[in-house]
């Protein structure tokens, strides 16, 4: 039974089962088109962030191994499920010249790295992090993942990013030299970038669909679990790539060590807006059958605490982003899985990599 002290209110509309007419079948797999699949999961609920009514369950296909709703919300009523979603926060980093003691020297020295590695002006800035974080991979994992691994552009290289949520990404990608896009589904999240004079426009990547050829890089950070038909975007990705160009992507893994532990409680789930939840194998044949090649997994080591302390929420009733999570036996599972997830990455809780457009 949820903890009414930390779990939040649900009114009565959550509630409730999914509008009459606003669910559809899905008969095969989005990914491979198998229609080979058993149930692994009947009757999920919304309990991350209490905001989406309805019922579902997930079917796994025995091809690709790839797991998906059925039915699922239609591309009409699947707002419904973003009602409190968290990219309508917006994010923004306290000014270093506000920070003291060691926050301050933790700023200059990642600062330090930023600048070195993807040619920002960040202040303040110390160069000897570019050395420190060389040491302390773990803070330089994280730094590369909220750049998305972007490489330095050549002047007037363009960036679009699907799925921009609260911007942040783009306000990083754009002091790193990038000219920077992005489209995003809610109405409130495109206001906020357009008043700050990015170019961003209000749907999914076919708001971009007059500009064949025009990006060098696009970035999809945990977008296409979200999408009802993730090859034909993955396809217009690479329509929309110039030759040379690179997609980034970043998605929930199903294999995961965190979905093995935790099963229908793990945070990676979250029905019914993950609509599929890839494996490695199949994400990287996707894009190869869309005609990417030269795919780089950037597997990232030290995700498991935090989301196991989600999942073990959600396994409890309690609100997944409340305070205190953390237990010390789990804190230190956390960082057995941590070393294991070292020696077998494709057990990674995320997929994070970058697959490349021939010339």
């Amino acid at each position: 039974m949820a903890d009414s002290n930390n779990a939040p209110q649900a009114d009565p509309f959550i509630m409730s089962s999914w509008p009459h007419g606003g669910t559809e079948r899905v008969l095969y797999c989005p990914v491979c088109s198998s229609e080979n699949r058993h149930l692994l999961y009947t009757d999920l609920t919304d309990r991350i962030f209490y905001c989406a009514p309805g019922r579902w369950n997930l079917y796994e296909c025995l091809k690709c191994g790839c797991g998906y709703l059925d039915p699922r919300p239609t591309q009409e009523t699947i707002h419904l499920a973003y009602q409190r979603y968290y990219t309508h926060k917006i994010q923004t980093r306290v000014d270093g010249n506000l920070l003291v003691g060691l926050h301050r020297i933790f700023r200059a020295l990642t600062n330090g790295y930023r600048n070195w590695r993807f040619g920002t002006e960040f202040r303040p800035a110390s160069k000897i992090g570019i050395f420190v974080l060389w040491i302390v991979s773990g803070t330089r994992q994280k730094v590369d993942r909220e750049f998305h691994h972007v490489p330095r552009p050549s002047p007037g290289a363009q960036l679009l990013d699907v799925g921009f949520g609260n911007g942040y990404f783009l306000n990083l990608a754009q002091a790193a030299g990038w000219k920077v896009s992005g489209c995003d589904t809610d109405p409130v999240t495109v206001a906020s970038a357009s008043k700050n004079g990015i170019d961003v426009r209000l749907g999914g990547i076919a708001s971009f669909s007059n500009m064949p050829e025009s990006f060098d890089m696009i970035t999809l950070s945990h977008v296409i679990e979200h999408l009802h038909d993730p090859r034909d975007v993955s396809r217009e990705i690479y329509r929309l790539l110039k030759p040379g160009g690179m997609v980034w992507m970043e998605t929930p893994n199903i294999r995961s060590y965190g979905h093995l532990n935790f099963g229908r409680h793990w945070r990676g789930l979250e029905p019914p807006r993950h609509l599929v939840l890839f494996n490695w194998n199949a994400l990287e044949s996707m894009l190869e059958g869309c005609g990417f090649r030269d795919v780089k997994r950037l597997p990232l080591y030290d995700l498991y605490p935090s989301l196991a302390a989600k999942s073990n929420a959600i396994a409890s009733g309690r609100d997944p982003y409340g305070k205190n999570l953390s237990k010390p036996r789990s804190r230190f599972m956390g960082f057995l899985l941590n070393v294991k997830t070292r020696l077998h990455p494709e057990k990674s809780e995320f997929i994070t990599l970058i697959a490349h457009k021939p010339l």
